[in-house]
């Protein structure tokens, strides 16, 4: 809709991104990458804009969000350590990262990972969310 305002488009393009996490990051060309060193996951724009910066909406998951709040992706940090423990169904990414070598450093998750990890992360997000704003939907 050419006469949506960018607020409007802000808010609209978060509840695409809770609400069909997949089709958000395909319609977007993001890009998974799981960053051995710092055991972060992203799913991110292919590149982010210099001002992005991370906004936490949970204990591990924030966005990447520019200046003017256009959201470039997803990021959860102590991945492994922590994050996984706490959503066991994506168990699944651990096989494509523990493939990945030591000094690596960042692992590109093909899409076929993304597809199956997708529907989970959008839970983690909606749940996030929903504490940040404290809602409990379960």
């Amino acid at each position: 809709n050419k006469f949506m305002n960018t607020a409007t488009k802000e808010k609209k393009d978060l509840l695409d991104l809770a609400s069909d996490f997949s089709g958000f990051v395909k319609s977007h060309n993001w890009i998974p990458r799981y960053d051995i060193e710092s055991d972060s996951l992203s799913v991110t724009t292919p590149e982010l804009s210099g001002d992005a910066r991370i906004k936490y909406i949970g204990d591990e998951m924030a966005f990447y969000v520019t200046k003017n709040n256009k959201i470039e992706g997803v990021f959860i940090e102590y991945f492994r350590s922590n994050f996984i423990e706490h959503h066991q169904e994506l168990k699944n990414v651990l096989k494509d990262i523990k493939r990945a070598k030591k000094g690596q450093g960042l692992v590109i998750l093909s899409e076929l990972k993304l597809d199956e990890i997708a529907s989970d992360l959008e839970e983690a997000i909606k749940l996030s969310l929903a504490e940040r704003i404290n809602l409990n939907f379960k």
